[in-house]
């Protein structure tokens, strides 16, 4: 549809509003005069920024497990999205706490989530709101969803798949994993509307669900005769006597109808010169050129991307572009994906061009390494192994083992040890013994370090018969220092000793009265004791005769003679001293 507005020719701009978010549309001026109309100018095509999502999808609830919830929905419309999404929220709570509101995020090319951990024979709502650009649409209201018994429940059948065809759909699917309890499965199909109503339910187009039985070794059924380009919704349940169990659900359409060709509406041709080049670890930039010689007008292009070497359905995503680039986003880092990019014309598609591969750069890991373990080697050496992160994002360059003695302090005061990417075990070595130690991972790509891992301790034993050096040089001293005690009481108390001797020796009343002045020598008469030693002292010989008298000296001569220290004394004695021990 074209619109029109006039302007007076004193204006080179206009305003247009009420304008579709996210929509591309072509301008183009046409000047008038007296004359008439001018030729229209050259075309310009916009495209309108995106806006929050009119409406959020519908949710789809169903467990596979006493413990899980599978909440799915479909696509939105461009009507409805009003942009790219590139994101759902679904949010949760258990209805006996509707205070305490858990939430989790997907990204925009998923349709599906799985909560876990959830509590059998449990009640709980749910609802999902869609997020573009520019931010997230009203939530959804809240469905209810009641988790089995853990003792009474069949689980659904696994790795449900259907493959469809323009007027059939080939359904297959693998047994629950308590399938001896299972007497036989139901599988029942229906057409729904393809409008996407949100929260509301959609309308059959039939009122009956067409329903079979299929007996328990039964694993495929072709469902056939359905209209093509039609959105059906399959479920496939198992059964016993006593209860049925939770179904596996898929929703999908049909192909569309083949058109027969003719010369004149041939599709067009694939676009050429398709480049791409990375633009970060989550994105990546696609070029494209068009079809030199194209018989049908081309309205738009289609990008088909899926991780190199996949050929699972659910992880093909498309996009579209009206013109002849597009920023593909929400990629995994450091992951090589395969694109084409396909022609549209009027009611029309051509085939898919060649793939071109390219990769995302790399980026920081998104998880630690794995399965962190501690052991003591000894007193003083810690054995570390470990296995490579979940989601390294890289090639995985060091490790870093940080350790400490005090859980408390913050990152920068651990002590880092960086080891190599190729090896999954580190040592280490010159730690205290008898101490705890703290422990904790991180793996690191040539853009940065990703989150650590949990801390873990380890204790490093005591060393066996370790000296205590305090205390050994503690003993030392002391005994060095009795020593020391011992041998200078022993030269005080020989140099008393001693003294006396020497006094005694000098002390003028305690010689003998022949020695004494004027007095004669007189024999002295030792009295009877066995235990008597004698000590004499020869003092040097006189010329005189000993038996000489001793002519008058004085007192000082006297006693300088027993001394013996005066050599020109001519008066030298003998001198005998008796010492009495009892």
């Amino acid at each position: 549809m074209e619109y029109q507005f006039a302007v007076n020719n004193d204006t080179t701009e206009l305003h247009v509003k009420d304008l579709l978010p996210h929509s591309s549309y072509t301008f183009y001026v046409v000047a008038y005069s007296p004359m008439g109309a001018s030729r229209p100018s050259q075309p310009v095509t916009v495209e309108t920024l995106e806006d929050v999502p009119s409406a959020s999808p519908q949710l789809s609830l169903l467990s596979t497990s006493p413990t899980d919830i599978r909440a799915m929905w479909l696509p939105m419309s461009p009507q409805l999205s009003r942009g790219a999404i590139t994101r759902y929220r679904i949010d949760y709570r258990a209805l006996e706490q509707v205070d305490h509101i858990y939430s989790v995020e997907v990204g925009g090319n998923e349709t599906q989530v799985i909560l876990r951990d959830l509590k059998p024979n449990q009640t709980y709502q749910l609802r999902i709101a869609a997020g573009t650009r520019a931010g997230f649409s009203q939530s959804s209201e809240w469905a209810s969803h009641h988790t089995p018994n853990l003792t009474q429940v069949l689980f659904a059948p696994a790795e449900l798949k259907v493959r469809a065809k323009m007027h059939s759909l080939h359904v297959t699917w693998q047994p629950p994993p308590n399938h001896t309890q299972i007497t036989g499965y139901k599988l029942s199909w229906q057409e729904l509307d393809g409008e996407e109503q949100p929260n509301e339910e959609k309308p059959l187009i039939n009122e009956r669900i067409q329903q079979i039985k299929l007996r328990k070794r039964v694993k495929h059924h072709e469902v056939t005769d359905l209209a093509p380009d039609q959105l059906y919704e399959v479920k496939v349940w198992a059964f016993n006597k006593q209860t049925e169990g939770y179904p596996a659900v898929w929703k999908g359409r049909t192909e569309k109808l083949t058109r027969v060709r003719t010369t004149d509406s041939l599709p067009p041709l694939p676009p050429i010169s398709v480049r791409a080049r990375a633009n970060s670890s989550t994105s990546i930039w696609l070029h494209w050129e068009k079809p030199h010689f194209s018989n049908v007008r081309i309205i738009n292009y289609t990008i088909r991307c899926s991780p190199a070497g996949i050929r699972n359905a659910s992880l093909v995503s498309y996009y579209t572009s009206s013109s002849q680039e597009i920023l593909l986003e929400s990629l995994k880092p450091f992951t090589s994906y395969e694109i084409a990019v396909q022609s549209n014309g009027v009611d029309m598609s051509g085939p898919f061009s060649s793939t071109v591969e390219e990769s995302t750069l790399p980026d920081r890991p998104s998880s630690p390494p794995l399965d962190m373990q501690l052991s003591a080697l000894d007193s003083y050496s810690v054995l570390v192994i470990w296995r490579p992160p979940l989601e390294p994002n890289g090639v995985i360059l060091t490790y870093w083992i940080l350790y400490t003695g005090n859980i408390s302090h913050p990152d920068h005061l651990w002590i880092n040890l960086t080891h190599d990417g190729s090896v999954n075990s580190a040592e280490v070595q010159g730690l205290m013994s008898g101490t705890r130690y703290y422990f904790k991972m991180g793996a690191c790509t040539e853009v940065g370090v990703g989150p650590y891992s949990p801390v873990k301790d380890v204790y490093t034993p005591p060393k066996k018969y370790e000296l205590d050096i305090h205390a050994v040089t503690g003993i030392i001293v002391g005994v060095c220092l009795g020593l020391l005690c011992i041998l200078l009481c022993m030269c005080v108390s020989f140099r008393n000793g001693k003294t006396r001797d020497v006094s005694g020796g000098l002390d003028s009343s305690s010689l003998s009265p022949q020695y004494r002045k004027g007095a004669r020598p007189v024999p002295a008469t030792a009295p009877d004791c066995s235990d008597c030693h004698e000590l004499e002292t020869l003092m040097p010989s006189s010329a005189q005769d000993p038996n000489k008298p001793l002519t008058d000296l004085t007192e000082e001569q006297s006693l300088m003679a027993n001394v013996g220290g005066a050599n020109d004394d001519p008066a030298e004695s003998k001198v005998s001293i008796a010492v009495y021990c009892s």
